[in-house]
């Protein structure tokens, strides 16, 4: 049973869509789940995702499931051991050692790096996400960094995109503004 509960319900800023999200404590540390509904590409999206993490905010495992227009989709990550990751069931040695899942799709898998992250203001750190890239729906490494900023604000890296922007969050840590991409509607 849940202890306590963190609901979000984003837009998304440059194509149709939205995201609803539910962070739960569990007894196994937190469980962020939700359903995106959006345009991809011209073509619409229905995804349903579940990401689990440890009392500590690292990533144990995530699950996908759904549609890309005429792409079905059905992903499992899981952490095999301390440091190695299973794709669909195979080790991918490519992602040894990471910490964090980046469901590209959502902005609720931001949640769980910064509160693994713990930055006091003023600092940064720099990581490296298991990230499915919506581009063509693999699973790839994905340096970032983040640099709290403010009470609620992140400078936000990623270098292999070419992409800055200040994320702000809520209290908790969901984001609220991710430029150009999402905004909050709802808590």
């Amino acid at each position: 049973m849940e202890s306590f509960v963190h609901t979000v319900l984003w837009r998304r800023l440059d194509q149709p869509g939205y995201d609803a999200c539910r962070i739960a404590a569990t007894s196994q540390g937190w469980t962020i789940e939700g359903a995106a509904v959006f345009a991809q590409n011209g073509t619409a999206a229905h995804l349903a995702y579940r990401l689990f993490c440890d009392a500590t905010w690292r990533s144990r495992g995530a699950s996908v499931s759904g549609w890309v227009g005429h792409m079905s989709l059905d992903l499992t990550l899981e952490r095999a051991g301390t440091d190695d990751w299973r794709v669909n069931g195979e080790i991918d040695p490519n992602m040894t050692g990471l910490d964090d899942i980046d469901l590209g799709f959502t902005p609720a898998s931001n949640t769980n790096a910064i509160r693994r992250l713990d930055l006091s203001e003023g600092t940064g750190a720099d990581c490296v996400a298991v990230w499915l890239d919506t581009e063509d729906w693999s699973v790839k490494r994905l340096p970032q960094s983040y640099h709290r900023t403010g009470p609620r604000t992140y400078a936000y890296v990623s270098p292999q995109h070419d992409y800055r922007a200040t994320l702000v969050t809520d209290a908790f840590g969901a984001i609220t503004d991710y430029p150009d991409l999402w905004t909050m509607c709802r808590t």
